[in-house]
């Protein structure tokens, strides 16, 4: 299975640029459709609360709507028109539902989704969870871009961290579309300690890559009092990665909330493009 339909999600005009060119690269890349989508913000009036809002208020307020909306569209139809792909503009009103919501309903009929981190400066509030959402709830893989965007290449070299999860499972293989042919790949796992069960799960996983066609290695690696997600950026690194495939959200909300979780911290500190699977 190739890609043939990507979704970029344009929240603000400050990351348009380098989310329309990463987007419009692997469009490219793989002669795909690509949609660019922006979601107008909508004003919530909550029930037994009253507001009122002059005519003039909200003429202002849909005037910067649109302003913003213009703005963005303008960088992604000059991204995609110099690099040459098929592009679709979508300028979504969100209604009464959450901007996120929007952003769901298109990512579960494409192939691949393409975001950046979060940004409090530029994102609008109904914007901030908007990636956590979409790589919970989308069912599809997101790929996230640093700042950085994306290097000279993307799928010739590539890391999979490996849990023994149903989400690193699902982004193992959701990888593969990604990866150049004869792609060198090491799989990664951090922790501490022998698991046979976990090293015969990682043998059987390289083989099953390796029958792809793909150069496959394992690798172990030990935490030493970092952080799962710093071992891990650290691995991929060493190895040159270009893209790393990861299971997001493993455990619960609850239990990200108190005690912290990787694909935050992933989230944040990554500096090499992350493909995500839940």
């Amino acid at each position: 299975m190739t890609i043939r339909t990507i979704l970029t999600c344009l929240l603000n005009e400050s990351s348009a640029s380098l989310l329309s060119e990463a987007s419009a690269t692997l469009a490219r890349k793989f002669d795909a459709h690509l949609i660019g989508q922006h979601t107008f913000e909508a004003i919530v009036v909550y029930p037994g609360i009253a507001v009122h809002m002059t005519a003039p208020a909200y003429a202002s307020f849909n005037a910067a709507q649109a302003e913003q909306a213009e703005a963005i569209e303008k960088v992604f139809r000059t991204v995609t028109d110099r690099i040459g792909v098929k592009a679709e503009w979508r300028a979504v009103d969100t209604g009464t539902a959450l901007a996120s919501d929007r952003m769901i309903e298109s990512a579960r009929t494409a192939d691949m989704v393409v975001m950046t981190r979060p940004d409090r400066d530029y994102d609008r509030p109904d914007q901030r969870f908007a990636l956590d959402q979409v790589v919970r709830d989308g069912g599809r893989p997101v790929l996230l871009v640093p700042e950085t965007g994306l290097g000279e290449t993307i799928g010739s070299h590539a890391v999979i961290a490996h849990a023994g999860t149903r989400e690193s499972a699902r982004a193992a293989f959701d990888l593969l579309p990604l990866l150049e042919p004869g792609a060198t790949v090491r799989i990664v796992h951090v922790g501490d300690g022998k698991d046979e069960l976990r090293d015969s799960a990682m043998t059987e996983l390289s083989k099953s890559i390796a029958r792809h066609g793909f150069d496959v290695t394992m690798s172990h690696r030990s935490r030493h009092g970092k952080s799962v997600a710093d071992t891990l950026l650290a691995a991929a690194r060493e190895f040159g990665a270009d893209v790393i495939a990861a299971g997001a959200y493993g455990h619960s909300r609850t239990y990200a909330f108190f005690l912290g979780a990787t694909t935050g911290s992933l989230i944040r500190e990554t500096d090499i493009p992350v493909l995500f699977s839940a």
